[in-house]
């Protein structure tokens, strides 16, 4: 086999391999001789565990536990003599995850370019989806002791439990060196045994231009998205799991004005926190639809909104027909904002909100901008990119002509991926249902129009460009042009 990639991630070491069927694989080995160590770290464990303390006392989430146990056995080992304080650190790490009982899950939680985990029944590989290299196959193969550590440590982090009455467990987790989303699986449910699926949840922001860098979309269709979003139009991310949805969804919202009120409604919290930006935003944790957790649920904080005065909405995933049906109703009451979806197609999500989950035709023309996300694996290598940005034509409602069938929903094709992988421009932007409708309300002209959409694709050209990509340096670029345009709108309505 090839090797074609190795790097640290603290104490371990991490070699990918490609062997000659292009299949690649994920070794994590410990990045020091454990054996001279075994009995060392056998006598700090025993006695960490027989001291009283706090854990003899409650029960600790993971973070607090984690510090707890790396205090403590460095005190242990700060009074041995070691060649380098960088073995004592590694030592240190390896130990904690050792007496906690998930020694050989941290590589890849700790491994920041490892976005998902699976775990498709006992007895195999865990295999992963790498940022550099797509779908690996690893060599750890967690045993039945590892499986039941993992379960109890979830359901301590949720205060849940997993049996065969409730075989399954969905759990956000935050640390200070991962988030993740795990969601697992046991009979009768799962057949074959336990399963489970780790998404990590990435700590470094995707922001707008570092997407566009990637080929996730087009600059043109980018600057096009922040025209219609600073206008206070609705956006709905169509694609399937792991299409980029919430990376996508998240890119945009956090380049909405700096004065605006957001509000946020996630059963697992993937939105950016932003107060730290100097946003206003207010956040909302509610129960996944598969729990029976007493909490709010995410239909009940969607209508509350109502009376809460946002000037845009966060929506998350919106899953179930009690989801939809409050979506639609807090559109048509004039709350906008973004939220995304799981459907093949924009076609297909609104046969599913029609058909089953019974949304009124005439509810459909409440949603503005729709954007299809698609992924495909190309050599082992997932690839995700917008394949289209669709609107829903307004026609009708101008007319009071009202749709009495699915087929008569008239929806606008702006950008669409064309043979060579480019999302392509469909028609004249300033001819588009959304535009025509700020046309009427604003009285933009086409030079207008035209000059803002050139100052936004300037910034993003130059960001790109430079490799600007952090969120706080793309945030004050924008913030710039924010009050730039402003000043510009505010001088065109005096003359």
């Amino acid at each position: 086999m090839e090797r074609i990639e190795k790097y640290l991630v603290s104490p371990y070491k991490i070699t990918i391999f490609k062997d000659k069927s292009r299949k690649q694989f994920y070794q994590t080995e410990v990045s020091f001789d454990t054996k001279k160590y075994n009995s060392l770290c056998y006598a700090i464990e025993k006695q960490l565990l027989a001291e009283k303390g706090v854990l003899d006392t409650e029960v600790v989430k993971l973070e607090p536990l984690v510090n707890y146990l790396r205090k403590s056995v460095m005190n242990h080992l700060e009074k041995l003599q070691f060649e380098s304080s960088k073995l004592k650190g590694f030592l240190c790490d390896w130990l904690v995850y050792r007496i906690i009982g998930l020694e050989r899950l941290f590589p890849f939680l700790n491994d920041d370019k490892v976005q998902e985990i699976y775990l498709d029944k006992p007895g195999t590989s865990l295999y992963i989806d790498h940022q550099d290299y797509g779908r690996c196959l690893t060599n750890i193969v967690l045993n039945e002791i590892e499986l039941e550590s993992i379960k109890t440590r979830l359901c301590l982090e949720k205060d849940a439990i997993i049996n065969y009455l409730n075989p399954s467990l969905k759990v956000e987790l935050k640390t200070s060196t991962f988030h993740i989303r795990a969601a697992v699986d046991i009979p009768p449910l799962a057949s074959d045994g336990m399963s489970m699926n780790i998404r990590k949840l990435r700590k470094k922001i995707w922001t707008l231009p570092e997407l566009i860098s990637c080929n996730m979309l087009s600059l043109q269709s980018a600057a096009y998205l922040i025209f219609v979003m600073r206008r206070r139009n609705n956006f709905t991310v169509i694609g399937e799991p792991g299409s980029g949805k919430t990376t996508l969804a998240n890119s945009i919202d956090f380049l909405t004005p700096n004065y605006w009120r957001k509000i946020t409604v996630e059963d697992v919290i993937e939105s950016i926190e932003q107060t730290k930006y100097n946003k206003f935003q207010t956040r909302y944790s509610v129960s996944p639809f598969d729990t029976k957790v007493n909490k709010s649920s995410k239909s009940e904080e969607i209508i509350k909104l109502l009376h809460r005065s946002p000037n845009w909405v966060y929506l998350g995933e919106i899953q179930t027909a009690e989801h939809s049906k409050a979506l639609f109703e807090a559109l048509s009451a004039g709350l906008v904002g973004i939220q995304t979806c799981h459907g093949r197609s924009i076609e297909m999500m609104l046969i599913r909100w029609v058909n089953q989950h019974e949304i009124p035709l005439t509810s459909i023309l409440s949603l503005d901008i729709l954007i299809e996300t698609h992924s495909i694996f190309d050599e082992w290598k997932m690839k995700r990119n917008v394949h289209r940005i669709v609107e829903v034509s307004k026609e009708s409602l101008s007319s009071n002509q009202f749709s009495n069938s699915l087929d008569k929903i008239q929806l606008k094709e702006i950008f669409a991926l064309n043979q060579n992988n480019e999302l392509e421009k469909k028609v004249d932007l300033f001819e588009t249902p959304i535009v025509k409708k700020i046309r009427e309300l604003k009285k933009i002209s086409r030079d207008t129009f035209e000059s803002e959409l050139a100052q936004i694709s300037a910034i993003l050209e130059y960001l790109i460009k430079n490799s600007i990509f952090s969120p706080r340096n793309v945030l004050a670029y924008f913030n710039e042009l924010e009050s730039k345009l402003t000043n510009q709108i505010a001088k065109s309505e005096i003359s």
